[in-house]
């Protein structure tokens, strides 16, 4: 399906870490929170244009997915293992976040423009932000390579939304990506399994 996994998993992987990394750290980096500000400061009419590019990072994301995956290519395997990605994704970023417990922006910017709900609650990892690149994965592995920047594009457009609606750090996107980037690919090795015990493989996408 996708080539240069590993690849892929190690770049995930130091994302990841190095997200968390930066997360842990008290006082939040100066650069952060001015970074932050910066993307935040967008006009609210780009808001409005990326709102429902944000929806892609909710559950009903991965579910749109696997529902293309069966009517266009009738692989009814991927399109499960992308529902259990997206939920996975979700789940495991609510877990981070109880471990983790870095606070929302609004906390350390108290002037920030919030776009969406108070603002309250924790930050680290975007559950959007790890729903989108869980979700974008398993849709790279069912269209040619050439959708392949465009899902990236719809994935990195979802953790900017994040930061522009005023409910996440910079970090936490980071974080986000990388772990569902890591969880998608986790999905797709136990598709390879099931396909090679059954050897049900589907025709590659072009």
């Amino acid at each position: 399906m996708l080539q240069h996994r590993g690849a892929i998993a190690v770049a995930a992987g130091i994302g990841l870490v190095a997200s968390y990394l930066v997360a842990v750290r008290e006082p939040v980096p100066s650069w952060e929170l001015s970074l932050t500000e910066w993307i935040n400061d967008a006009p609210d009419a780009v808001a409005t244009v990326l709102y429902p590019v944000m929806q892609f990072g909710t559950l009903g994301g991965p579910v749109l997915v696997a529902a293309a995956i069966v009517i266009f290519r009738r692989d009814w395997l991927l399109s499960a293992a992308t529902v259990v990605a997206g939920l996975a994704a979700w789940f495991a970023a609510k877990g981070v976040k109880r471990l983790v417990e870095r606070a929302r922006p609004v906390t350390y910017l108290p002037e920030i423009v919030i776009r969406e709900g108070d603002g309250t609650g924790l930050g680290y990892v975007s559950g959007h932000s790890a729903v989108a690149a869980a979700t974008a994965m398993m849709a790279m592995a069912a269209l040619p390579p050439r959708w392949r920047p465009v899902l990236a594009g719809v994935a990195f457009l979802v953790g900017i939304a994040r930061v522009v609606h005023g409910v996440h750090l910079p970090a936490d996107l980071v974080g986000g990506w990388s772990l569902g980037v890591l969880i998608a690919l986790g999905a797709l090795s136990i598709v390879d399994r099931i396909r090679s015990a059954g050897d049900t493989s589907p025709v590659e996408p072009s």
